[in-house]
Order: structure tokens, then sequence, then C-alpha cells
């Protein structure tokens, strides 16, 4: 993986460029969501309601 150097704002990520994606990039977001997704079904990850989190480590944890 690659060092992100610049902090990105949500503009930056939201822009429409109408640049074409890197070959192969849709796949492999895809393919990620869903390893992501068999590991929740299979119990490997859990996740947090953002409140509960919030809960437990104050308010400025958001």
């Amino acid at each position: 993986m690659s060092d992100v150097k610049d902090q990105l704002s949500i503009e930056d990520l939201t822009t429409v460029t109408g640049e074409v994606p890197v070959e192969g990039h849709d796949a492999w977001v895809r393919e990620i969501i869903e390893k992501r997704l068999d590991q929740k079904r299979s119990g490997h990850i859990v996740y947090h309601d953002l409140d509960k989190i919030a809960e437990e480590f104050g308010f400025d944890a958001r």
C-alpha cells in the first residue's frame, strides 16, 4: 500500500473528475467488500455502534 502524504478533503474525494478508474479497480473494490462481509458473517469481525463507542471513549471520539 502506498503512503498518503497529503490530507485529502471531502471535496477531493467526491468531485467528479471525468477520469476513468484504473483497470481492475472495480473488481478489487468488490473483492475487498465481499471479503469483509464474509468475515462479518463468519463472526471474525465485530462492528460496534458509533454511539456506544462515543459513550465509552467520550463524545470527542467521533
